[in-house]
């Protein structure tokens, strides 16, 4: 509910909301409407997911991964710099391993397992990136792509394009989709693969040369999930 109210607030705001943790040499989070949609979209499926398992056997554990997995995506959304989307989304990784393995079945573990292994595997490839985009800026920051060599940019979008479910980078989650119970399946698809897909709307701002690509690897995965 708060995460939603946050969300309409930055719809309401003329210009993005920076905030500096730590000082300057800390984490810079920055909110503007691009990252209210997904705020919102994030919020409407986590309390849809809740109210969903309002009468059932859940226990408290169920609710705090659920709980976790929310505000490590929000995370993702205020992010601005490569490193802090990581750790965000290693954090997403692990509270949607325990949310897909909730139901402890054999079935479940093995699925949650190698959801884990390739997330972590993408996530790899993306860390090596943010690496050379540092090397070659002495930065970790978004804007740092404009100098970053393409072997950089290549990397991160590798680790994002599979973490999204891009296209045919996506091959490897309907398994894990159709496996995990109804509401675990619901926020898979409402809104963790939004967590890949957010920082390549991030990086397609920056560099212009990025944006058509964006758009159609956009258009050719709609088309293919259809």
């Amino acid at each position: 509910i708060i995460s939603l109210a946050y969300s309409l607030l930055l719809f309401s705001q003329s210009s993005p909301i920076t905030l500096n943790l730590l000082d300057n040499y800390g984490v810079k989070l920055v909110a503007d409407q691009l990252s209210a949609y997904f705020i919102l979209t994030n919020a409407l499926v986590t309390m849809a997911v809740i109210f969903y398992n309002w009468e059932s056997s859940k226990t408290a554990f169920f609710y705090a991964q659920a709980i976790i997995l929310h505000g490590s995506i929000n995370s993702v959304f205020l992010c601005e710099d490569f490193i802090s989307v990581y750790v965000a989304l290693e954090v997403i990784s692990i509270a949607a391993f325990l949310v897909i393995a909730y139901p402890r079945s054999d079935r479940s573990l093995w699925v949650a397992l190698r959801y884990l292994f390739i997330s972590n595997v993408a996530m790899l490839f993306y860390l090596i990136g943010a690496v050379l985009v540092y090397k070659a800026n002495n930065s970790f920051a978004f804007a740092g792509l404009k100098g970053a060599p393409p072997e950089a940019l290549a990397l991160i979008f590798m680790g994002l394009l599979v973490k999204g479910g891009i296209f045919v980078s996506g091959l490897w989650l309907p398994m894990t989709h159709s496996e995990s119970e109804t509401s675990v399946s619901a926020l898979m698809s409402g809104v963790v693969v939004k967590a890949g897909i957010f920082p390549l709307l991030r990086c397609a701002l920056i560099l212009e040369d990025l944006d058509p690509l964006i758009r159609l690897l956009g258009v050719l995965t709609a088309i293919f999930g259809v």
